[in-house]
């Protein structure tokens, strides 16, 4: 395993007799719009640097070759300073591109006035000759300082299972106790309940701690299994319709409480919540959406930009058809626990666990390790993997497929975030 870096001039030390590190070519498809790429060394040791044009339209990229080697896992790694951007995933873009194959970074950490963006990921299969980019765009006056950039053979990321139950149908807490005990039987990490799960409503809403959450509570202890599932939640003199996710010591990991009501849960007497926790399971991090929140894509893609990788969804009753745009949209996985339609889990490339006939139009493979189907309970279980999020368009890796949640793959000048907040807040026709 190399200890080296396998970047040529990944620190920018060796010049070239000119402004340029020695190994290293600019590209700019429209010079008119091109970047200012310069080797500085102001304080300290040199660095790699570009700067905006004063358009902000400019677009353009340093690159260095590389060597990959087939069936091999790489860490990347750049360290960098900045100034005058105010969105690193919008202006900067770190990858390996071969013929084949592409990765880089799609994470960033602060620490003092650096930032630190590291990737791990499988290499091709085949070795090829490829080739480092550094790409800089959409910043007028911004400035970036590159102190390096890091390549390096490391260890095969390790599978990260899921086993998940889900169910279908309505069932009292009797039967719903058996249904986690078959579950556990089974071997399941994460078992989810529809909503609405005890059959009561607002006026009969339960603690926590009442009999709903203390069944949950047990079944989880019990079998050493993630527990969750929704029920009416009265909390003080309000009512929540509310999914509580218990650990595998059958203690309280926290709990979503559904922000977008279905408008009779209004008129019974339940409120809203407030916010989209994410959860810290040992096999991943979890969020939870619950049955009408699904007509909106905000909640799972603020769940995916918050980390979640799992999403559960409980309901009444759904459309399958969203389920993998939600997951493909976001690179997330769903298990999906329904009253009166199907009990599903979709991987992040939008496979369905046991789909007879996969859509033609996906160009990926599935991260769904098995499937089964007990008729008698009214449970799937469904084994994933987590470690490596695949997008449904996935040419040669996720720099050039489909953008799958990462940040950095929105290549649109403007964020649109804000006018759709505005528009949201609108209530007048212009």
């Amino acid at each position: 395993m190399s200890l080296t870096n396998l970047i040529p001039n990944g620190d920018f030390t060796q010049g070239a007799g000119g402004p340029l590190p020695a190994g290293w070519e600019p590209v700019c498809p429209n010079p008119a719009l091109a970047p200012r790429f310069r080797r500085e060394a102001e304080d300290g040791p040199p660095c790699l640097t570009a700067s905006g044009s004063g358009r902000e339209e400019c677009f353009g990229y340093m690159r260095c070759p590389v060597r990959l080697e087939g069936g091999k896992t790489y860490r990347m790694q750049v360290v960098l300073r900045y100034r005058g951007m105010d969105d690193l995933n919008r202006h900067l873009v770190h990858g390996i591109f071969s013929p084949h194959f592409n990765n880089g970074v799609f994470s960033y950490r602060k620490e003092g006035d650096r930032v630190i963006g590291e990737g791990t990921f499988p290499g091709p299969q085949e070795g090829e000759g490829g080739e480092i980019r550094l790409y800089f765009r959409f910043s007028p006056r911004g400035k970036v300082y590159w102190e390096s950039v890091f390549l390096e053979e490391c260890a095969p990321i390790p599978p990260r299972p899921a086993r998940i139950a889900c169910a279908w149908g309505t069932g009292d807490l009797d039967f719903w106790s058996r249904w986690l005990d078959r579950a556990g039987e089974k071997k399941a990490d994460i078992a989810l309940l529809p909503e609405m799960l005890n059959g009561k409503g607002a006026q009969d809403a339960e603690p926590l701690d009442g009999p709903t959450g203390e069944m949950m509570a047990c079944k989880a202890r019990q079998w050493g299994m993630y527990v969750s599932g929704t029920f009416d939640e009265r909390r003080g003199d309000m009512v929540f319709n509310t999914a509580p996710l218990f650990d595998r010591k059958g203690d309280l990991a926290g709990a979503y409480s559904k922000n977008q009501l279905f408008d009779p849960e209004e008129d019974d007497g339940a409120t809203p919540g407030v916010g989209y926790p994410v959860f810290h399971t040992d096999f991943g991090r979890v969020g939870i959406i619950i049955c009408y929140d699904s007509w909106f894509p905000e909640p799972t893609r603020l769940l995916a930009y918050k980390g979640a990788e799992l999403v559960l969804f409980p309901n009444a009753g759904y459309f399958t058809g969203l389920m993998p745009a939600r997951c493909a949209d976001n690179g997330v996985w769903m298990a999906v626990s329904s009253l009166s339609g199907p009990a599903g889990v979709w991987d992040s490339g939008g496979t369905c666990a046991g789909e007879m006939h996969p859509d033609p139009t996906r160009h990926v493979a599935s991260s769904i390790l098995n499937f089964e189907k007990d008729e008698a309970i009214r449970m799937i279980l469904a084994s994933v993997d987590l470690s490596i999020r695949y997008s449904p368009h996935w040419w040669g890796g996720p720099m050039r497929s489909a953008p799958g949640g990462r940040r950095l793959r929105q290549t649109l000048i403007h964020p649109i975030e804000e006018e759709i907040a505005r528009e949201s807040r609108r209530w007048w026709e212009e």
